[in-house]
């Protein structure tokens, strides 16, 4: 009996090391130079109607959100790391297009970190951000306490059809109030 005990452990401990490794393996590299190729964006419009169709946008940065990509940027990653990096974020009006905003560096192992917001960069605020693979995307997640209300952000990073996808979804106080999907293409 102790030894199919042995065994059936032996086994048991062999297939969860497999569950972990192939989980690992389908995992996407998002590394890479990256260009936008189209933004959308849902929710209120600026002249208050909603709607729940995705409709372009020119925006590219979302101000408060942990990852902006902007109208480009690099993205390395390594082991339990992303770093994102040459954010292209001057098309966006008061923007500096002689400098670069500071790289963004997420753990993708579920602990919080700070990041400088890369959209306010220029009057620097730090953000509580925590980053893990769900399957075969990374969630970041954010959190901002304001005096007035508690703002969300929820990112999905992942990879359809040789595509960067970025889905951000933001809410206030629980609700949810828009969201944007940005999609990029490898240059």
């Amino acid at each position: 009996m102790r030894g199919l005990r042995r065994i059936v452990c032996a086994t048991a401990g062999v297939l969860a090391l497999l569950t972990v490794q192939g989980e690992a393996q389908r995992r996407p590299d998002l590394s890479g130079q990256w260009e936008l190729v189209e933004a959308l964006v849902t929710g209120p419009g600026r002249d208050g109607t909603v709607s729940e169709k995705p409709r372009r946008t020119t925006s590219t940065t979302i101000s408060g959100a942990p990852f902006n990509c902007g109208r480009g940027c690099t993205i390395t990653q390594k082991g339990q790391t992303l770093t994102i990096e040459n954010a292209q974020l001057a098309g966006d009006p008061g923007k500096d297009t002689g400098q670069t905003p500071p790289a963004v560096t997420l753990h993708l192992d579920g602990r919080q970190t700070k990041v400088v917001d890369s959209f306010n960069w220029q009057a620097p605020r730090e953000l509580p951000v925590t980053a893990r693979w769900d399957a075969n995307k990374v969630r970041i997640e954010s959190v901002d306490h304001g005096a007035l209300a508690t703002l969300t952000w929820t990112q999905l990073l992942s990879l359809e059809n040789s595509q960067l996808v970025v889905v951000t979804t933001s809410a206030r106080d629980g609700e949810s109030r828009w969201g944007t999907t940005f999609r990029y293409r490898k240059t």
